[in-house]
């Protein structure tokens, strides 16, 4: 029996060899088409090892930010690829295997492994890296505060910050802490109101205004007791809209001149400050007073002009508003004796012969006039005892600069002309609809 199984297996035996040839054949093709050999790339960020050999207290090495990460190329089967990431692969710079510690920079060699890949189909964009090797430096920074555009709550500006640490020492390749300029605590009070402690992030930039990659502050960088959590605690001010200007000015004019009146631009600043000199200022009426000693009128015979500093006058605990000047014009007026000056509303200018086609209109309420003459006349007088009136009768549509004709009580005259501007501009033409029909007889 076992004879003639052997002579059945015999039978036909090249071709029996031949179909199991073609079937390994189509196996492989088969297996080729469905599952195909491919080549996918990862980046991958690279380890350093023995950093010791370099880092010895007085010297540590750094790697510019481009070098941190490598290309890696696997070759495999793609349902082997499939199932790899990039945290599936180390890549290794070990420090013990530099060649030459001559060069500058001196380089490292690179080595990758990948569970499921042989080493032959691993392959590196680069199979060294450069590394600098410098002294190490430590310098104390102070930590400001930045809230950005960010805006607390409809009335509140941010009063006072202050950080958590106030201060950091950062240790490094001195390259790099030398750069550093500034230590910045970020933060944001979008509609805040009240006050709160605010967690930061740290930014640190060198003296051009570039900020430092958040791989170089981990790598390369070390903060005593670590990289710290910054928190700010903010002050939230209030802000005071509508603070009147209480101009006080010290000496007196010369002989024959008095001071006629005491101007401000602007008229009313908006303040911000914390609860106690927000009281303080309410109590007071909302007012705030320039002093004497910083205007003089001492001698003068023509206006006195001043430029006022709010913030020489102001607590420390308050400051101007946000978007608002921080200085006060100050106009004290000079007149001599026998002179004064009135208001009179553009109302009562009389306007002769303008154009039918055309209208007439002013950027001012009233009109400064300044009179002379004897004192007890000029100190009767009021607006209504002056006539002004404007020749309108070479005017065209436009802006323009007038000289008003102004009419006077005997024995009373004008101290300088009296000018203003006025906006000269055609009627609008009445439509069909608004044309009146003629009656009919």
């Amino acid at each position: 029996m076992r004879s003639r199984f052997l002579d059945k297996l015999k039978e036909n035996l090249g071709l029996k060899l031949l179909s199991i040839l073609i079937a390994v054949v189509i196996w492989y093709v088969v297996v080729d088409i469905n599952d195909p050999v491919e080549t996918q790339s990862y980046s991958v960020k690279i380890t350093v090892e023995n950093d010791s050999y370099i880092s010895n207290g007085k010297q540590v090495y750094h790697i510019d930010d481009s070098y941190k990460t490598v290309t890696v190329y696997l070759k495999g089967n793609r349902s082997v690829l499939k199932d790899i990431s990039a945290e599936d692969i180390t890549v290794t710079a070990d420090l013990t295997q530099i060649v030459d510690m001559d060069t500058d920079p001196v380089m490292v060699p690179l080595s990758a492994s990948c569970p499921g890949i042989s080493a032959s189909n691993i392959t590196l964009s680069r199979q060294a890296i450069p590394i600098t090797i410098e002294t190490v430096d430590s310098r104390e920074f102070p930590v400001t505060v930045d809230v950005g555009d960010s805006e607390p709550g409809t009335n509140f500006e941010v009063g006072e910050t202050t950080p958590n640490p106030e201060k950091v020492v950062i240790t490094g390749a001195a390259s790099i802490v030398d750069s550093i300029d500034t230590v910045v605590a970020k933060i944001d009070v979008t509609g805040m109101t009240q006050n709160g402690t605010k967690a930061a992030k740290l930014v640190i930039s060198d003296a051009s205004g570039k900020q430092l990659s958040e791989e170089t502050i981990a790598d390369d960088l070390t903060f005593d007791g670590g990289v710290p959590d910054v928190t700010v605690y903010v002050e939230l001010w209030k802000k005071v809209s509508g603070v009147t200007l209480d101009v006080q000015y010290s000496g007196t004019p010369a002989k024959g001149y008095n001071v006629n009146s005491v101007s401000t631009t602007p008229q009313t600043v908006t303040l911000v400050g914390d609860d106690d000199a927000v009281s303080e200022l309410g109590a007071d009426g909302n007012k705030l007073t320039i002093p004497a000693e910083m205007i003089s009128v001492s001698g003068a015979s023509s206006d006195v002009t001043a430029e006022i500093n709010l913030a020489d006058i102001l607590p420390d605990n308050m400051r101007v508003a946000e978007n608002t000047s921080g200085t006060v014009s100050v106009t004290i007026q000079i007149l001599s004796d026998g002179s004064r000056e009135l208001s009179v509303d553009v109302d009562d200018i009389e306007v002769d012969d303008l154009s039918d086609s055309l209208s007439i209109s002013y950027d001012q309420t009233t009109v400064p006039v300044i009179v002379t003459g004897a004192k007890s006349v000029v100190d009767a007088m009021t607006a209504s005892d002056i006539k002004a009136s404007i020749d309108a009768r070479n005017l065209e549509e436009g802006d323009t600069d007038v000289t008003l004709n102004v009419s006077l009580p005997t024995g009373v005259s004008l101290s300088e002309p009296v000018s203003m501007k006025v906006h000269v501009k055609a009627k609008a033409t009445p439509t069909a609809a608004e044309t009146p029909a003629s009656e009919e007889g």
